[in-house]
């Protein structure tokens, strides 16, 4: 009977210790709060990608995120989107003017990133610019040059992307907050979106 209870209290240890590592010492208990966990503490460097803006301009990833020393905002999307994305477009159409009012676009710019560049061509992008009433000094709109790298640009960032009916996709919504030296610092979830601007203001300092 000892045996059976030392090995059973064992176990229970076991199952505790594998408990607390799987979710961060017992502070997250979903994967996408345990990355944002891992984020916070660690900076993640992002793996470069060739990208198309609303332009037809073409360029990398890592050449946007560092190329004006500003911190920059990014969320995912696809531009058909009627759901979680129109919801993105409106917070980031309230964080634009808030960019401006406040005189910040030297220092924070916005950038939403298309995962679906078979359908985003540059007149989509352009219309969905619109339709956003995106201003250049403070928001872009981009998507890959490539549809073959949208799993390692998902996968970079931990967005998840479901097909739905009628050709859509159901994908989860954060905003990544990318540092001045092109790495992912911040993932900031709704319910912290009121201090979206002061996470990435203490990333540019």
């Amino acid at each position: 009977m000892l045996h059976t209870f030392a090995a059973s209290l064992a176990a229970l240890l076991i199952g505790i210790t594998v408990i607390l590592l799987a979710t961060d010492s017992g502070h997250a208990f979903t994967t996408e709060a345990l990355r944002r966990g891992q984020v916070a503490r660690t900076p993640q460097p992002l793996p470069d990608f060739a990208l198309r803006d609303q332009f037809g301009r073409t360029g990398s990833l890592n050449q946007l995120l560092v190329s004006d020393g500003r911190v920059r905002i990014v969320d995912f999307i696809y531009t058909r989107c009627q759901t979680v994305c129109s919801s993105l477009g409106a917070v980031y159409q309230r964080l634009q003017q808030q960019i401006i009012e406040r005189g910040l676009q030297g220092q924070i710019g916005l950038l939403s990133v298309s995962f679906d560049p078979a359908n985003d061509d540059t007149a989509a992008l352009q219309a969905y610019a619109t339709r956003m009433r995106m201003n250049p000094v403070a928001w872009d709109v981009v998507t890959l040059a490539a549809a073959q790298d949208r799993r390692g640009l998902l996968d970079a960032f931990g967005i998840m992307v479901v097909p739905a009916p009628l050709g859509e996709f159901e994908h989860n919504a954060a905003l990544h907050i990318i540092d001045r030296r092109g790495r992912l610092v911040r993932i900031v979830g709704y319910d912290a979106i009121d201090q979206v601007l002061d996470i990435a203001l203490d990333a540019a300092r």
